[in-house]
């Protein structure tokens, strides 16, 4: 078995380990598929296992077809044997092998994301439930929330504490009904039918359970409980159950996922072994080290440090913007820099960011400068579903005669227009040859829409005619989505999804405001030919070599030469959700930690002083995820003198600042950093106490100057700057 020489002692122990659980703890870029698809070679070569006896879970296709490509070389044609794919895939190959037991049809058709939200308007209609109470999308994410716990139908209606839930539980009795009647699945079902059939029919269960003689899953830490009470189902029999995984690289709570699946496996299986593996071979001491030293802050971990034999490679490197722009612009530096400078090409960089609405900024800057990139895991910014139906309600304002872009969102939000109302608005605009939007004042002058709020949505047209060009267009465009109920509508979904979407929305609100900044008396016509242009443009990309930008969450299990790390605030990284929550701040870390560990020879991490948020400029305070790392291995590009504190007079409250290395005393109350007014609002501050913040107000002047101050650690504080101890950053 040559591919034995190829690992390291303690990767060699795993795949050679003999019988009962075993916890591999697999640190990123520590060779973890090389050791499944060992410890698999190795079960079937050497100790004769039955290929068809082995499961190994991964968890997504391209991985587990990549791991199958390996076997077949290792083992040939009797990989094909093996129960290898990912949850749900593994789920269904079950169900239909015992559809006769369940009762199932034997074609049984698996309901994606779409399918699911027609079921249950449907379910939602039949039942005459009003879908503003409750929108569709919000009552389906509860419904896949409570399957991803294993919570059926039954269970939940036992759970029900208030209205919402009580309605959510109508709709998930009827909504499963239904399913059955068609033969049909989900994909919470192809996790939690298994676990009710095994339930129901221990036979069943006692025949899959002395089946499977090993088990393997990988990415054990992103398991949600029903995989987790699955697995423990399969692995009653034998207890060969192998677990891969990572708490540091936990980073999928938001979808159902649950550390403390991995956190207590050795609860679980008290006789259960665990291996380490720490030797990364992907990048280099610098960056490793500095992780570790981001990563060790979490509480809930399990302990392991990463090492290498690597070379030691560059520091890494923060560079502080002006803003969003200046931010990208660096990046853009940066980047042709080490291209000139080293072997790299575009393929080997990658731009990483915390939501897809910062992507924005760098496409257009990216498009002006000629640099080809490509976009994993999302769409372009104005490819998105959301900001394509935002331009639908500008183009509508800026061309009435465009009747495919008011078809396109005239019932966005739910306005109560079915086919045969449709029907009828495009006959009158067909018999009286008048554009789509007459036809639908026309129907209502006629009393034919009186079920209907088509009202809501010719209001909000009027009324942004009537205030076009004595209001900035960005305040107008959020006064239409608004008006016309379609931020509403995803806000009050409050769904992951619909989280994003509102804040996409908001980063487009901001690009008519560049917009307009930067072409003064510019009309909404003009916005809408740029934004033509730039998605013209954009459908033009070189294949071979493309900088890539993804959100974090995309990040995992990929690789770079070089990364870029952009929007390290307080606020957006580490998101604002997660400011009062310590679980959710440990995976905001934990996420940070992927996205460092991305990085194989280079890792820079950029911050803004300013950003705009919701169509306002804000001032931002430096992610605490840069300061936790260690000095020894992070160069600053452009670090600002610092200013220190010393007590030049006998008096206590006499307190002055000096930058270092300079000559003269700065009273307090009239320190500052360029010329701008004294302790301005925006400056940032440290404290001795506090830490690091930004001024929001002021007030008063020379001694009896006060500040409030947003600390990024302690809150908002008022403080009076005689005795405050404060010290200006920037």
């Amino acid at each position: 078995m040559p591919f034995l020489k190829s690992l390291n002692p303690t990767q060699m122990e795993a795949v050679t380990f003999g019988d009962g659980p075993l916890l591999i703890l697999a640190g990123a870029g520590s060779g973890k598929t090389r050791v499944l698809t060992a410890r698999i070679a190795y079960l079937v070569q050497k100790l004769g296992i039955a290929p068809e006896s082995i499961l190994a879970v991964t968890f997504t296709n391209k991985a587990a077809g990549e791991m199958r490509e390996r076997l077949a070389h290792l083992i040939g044609p009797s990989s094909r044997s093996l129960w290898l794919g990912t949850f749900h895939s593994l789920g269904l190959r079950l169900l239909r092998r015992e559809s006769r037991v369940l009762g199932l049809q034997g074609d049984l058709t698996v309901y994606n994301d779409d399918d699911q939200l027609s079921l249950i308007k449907q379910v939602m209609a039949d039942l005459k439930l009003n879908e503003k109470t409750t929108t569709p999308k919000a009552m389906l994410a509860r419904i896949n929330q409570a399957k991803n716990e294993n919570v059926g139908p039954a269970e939940y209606a036992k759970l029900v504490d208030d209205f919402i839930a009580e309605r959510v539980s109508k709709v998930y009795s009827l909504y499963q009904k239904k399913l059955r009647e068609m033969g049909c699945l989900d994909f919470g079902d192809l996790i939690c039918e298994p676990i009710n059939l095994m339930r129901q029919h221990p036979n069943v269960l006692e025949r899959y359970k002395n089946h499977f003689q090993y088990l393997l899953v990988d990415e054990y830490q992103d398991t949600n409980k029903a995989q987790y009470t699955l697995t423990g189902m399969l692995a009653s029999g034998s207890r060969n159950l192998l677990a891969v995984g990572d708490p540091d690289q936990s980073i999928y709570a938001w979808r159902g996922a649950d550390i403390s699946n991995i956190l207590d496996f050795e609860k679980d299986y008290p006789d259960a072994t665990v291996l380490r593996l720490e030797q990364n071979y992907r990048s280099t001491a610098h960056i490793l080290a500095a992780a570790n030293s981001v990563i060790e802050r979490n509480a809930k971990r399990l302990k392991k440090t990463l090492w290498t034999e690597n070379q030691k490679g560059r520091p890494l490197v923060h560079e502080e913007a002006r803003d969003e722009y200046d931010e990208a612009r660096a990046v853009v530096r940066k980047l042709r820099s080490r291209l000139s400078e080293t072997p790299l090409s575009y393929k080997d960089c990658a731009v990483f960011y915390r939501t897809n609405a910062q992507s924005r900024v760098f496409e257009e800057l990216l498009i002006r400068e000629g640099i080809p990139y490509t976009i994993v895991g999302g769409v372009r910014f104005y490819d998105r579903m959301e900001i394509k139906d935002a331009l639908a309600y500008l183009r509508i304002i800026s061309n009435p005669n465009d009747s495919i872009s008011l078809q396109r969102i005239v019932n966005k939000p739910p306005r109560g227009i079915g086919k045969a109302t449709m029907d009828k608005v495009l006959s009158i605009s067909n018999d009286l040859s008048i554009p789509l939007l007459e036809a639908f004042r026309e129907a209502q002058d006629r009393n034919l829409l009186a079920k209907t709020r088509v009202r809501d949505f010719i209001e909000a047209y009027d009324s942004f005619r009537v205030h076009m060009g004595k209001m900035a267009l960005h305040e107008l465009a959020l006064r239409l989505l608004e008006d016309a109920g379609y931020m509403m509508m995803w806000q009050e979904e409050n769904t992951e999804e619909a989280t994003e979407r509102v804040e996409n929305l908001f980063e487009f609100i901001s690009a008519i405001k560049d917009f307009e900044a930067a072409n003064p008396g510019a009309a909404l016509s003009d916005f809408l030919d740029s934004v033509a242009l730039i998605s013209d443009i954009d459908n033009y990309e070189e294949k071979s070599d493309r900088l890539t930008l993804m959100t974090l969450h995309s990040a995992k299990g990929l690789e770079f030469k070089a990364v870029f790390l952009v929007g390290m605030e307080e606020g957006l990284f580490p998101h604002s959700r997660s400011a009062d929550d310590p679980e959710q701040l440990e995976e905001e870390r934990r996420l940070c930690y992927v996205g460092m560990t991305r990085a194989r020879e280079e890792l820079y991490l950029f911050s803004a002083k300013a950003r705009n948020v919701y169509g306002e400029s804000r001032y931002q305070v430096r992610s605490r995820f840069i300061d936790e790392i260690d000095p020894e291995h992070l160069e600053l590009a452009n670090e600002e003198p610092k200013f220190v504190r010393k007590t030049v007079f006998t008096a206590p409250d006499e307190v002055h600042y000096i930058p270092e290395g300079g000559q003269h005393d700065i009273d307090p109350s009239e320190a500052h950093t360029d010329g701008a007014q004294p302790w301005r609002v925006g400056m940032k501050v440290t404290h001795p106490s506090f830490g690091v913040g930004i001024i929001r107000e002021r007030s008063g002047a020379g001694q009896e100057l006060k500040v409030t101050v947003n600390f990024k650690d302690a809150g908002v504080k008022k403080l009076a700057i005689k005795y405050a101890g404060l010290t200006p950053l920037s």
